[in-house]
C-alpha cells in the first residue's frame, strides 16, 4: 500500500507498509526454515526441548521486522514509524545524514558515520517504493 496524498494543509504526506515476509516469500521460507533447524540443534545439543523453543522465540524477536507489517507516514514535519512493538517519530531537523542500502533507510542524527547511528537513528523500511521514498527524504533534509 504506497499511498502519496495531499494533508487538510496541503503538504504532502507519503504512507506504505513494509511486509518484507510477504513481499519475498523466497526469503521468508528460508529464514523459517533456519530457525527450526536451529531450533532443532538448540534442543538436541542442550538436551532440552524448552532450548529449541526459546531459539525460535529468540530468533523471531530478532527478526521481527521482516515478519510483521510495519507502517510508515512520512510528511513535512517528519516520519512516524508504527509497529507492533510501539510508534517512533523522528522530526526532520533531528536528521543529520542518511545511509540507504537496497531494502531500507537509516535516518541519522549524527553527521558523519558511527556505530552510534543504528541505535540512535530510525530504520525506515522500502516496500516497492525505495526512489519515491529517498525522494521524498532528501527533499526534506537538504541533501
Amino acid at each position: 500500500m504506497n499511498n502519496n496524498t495531499n494533508d487538510v494543509t496541503g503538504n504532502e504526506t507519503l504512507e506504505w507498509v513494509s511486509f518484507p515476509m510477504k513481499e519475498r516469500p523466497k526469503a521468508a521460507v528460508a529464514l523459517v526454515a533456519i530457525i527450526l533447524v536451529s531450533a532443532f540443534a538448540a534442543s538436541t545439543m542442550m538436551g532440552n526441548f524448552w532450548w529449541g523453543i526459546i531459539g525460535i522465540a529468540l530468533l523471531f524477536l530478532s527478526m521481527w521486522s521482516f515478519f510483521l507489517p510495519v507502517e510508515f507516514r512520512m510528511d513535512s514535519v517528519g516520519v512516524r514509524k508504527k509497529s507492533p512493538f510501539g510508534t517512533e517519530v523522528r522530526k526532520w531537523r533531528e536528521v543529520r545524514s542518511i545511509v540507504a542500502d537496497p531494502n531500507g533507510v537509516l535516518l541519522s542524527p549524527f553527521k558523519e558515520p558511527t556505530r552510534l547511528a543504528k541505535f540512535r537513528g530510525l530504520g525506515v523500511q522500502f516496500s516497492s517504493n525505495r526512489e519515491e521514498v529517498l525522494e521524498f527524504i532528501r527533499a526534506r533534509i537538504g541533501s
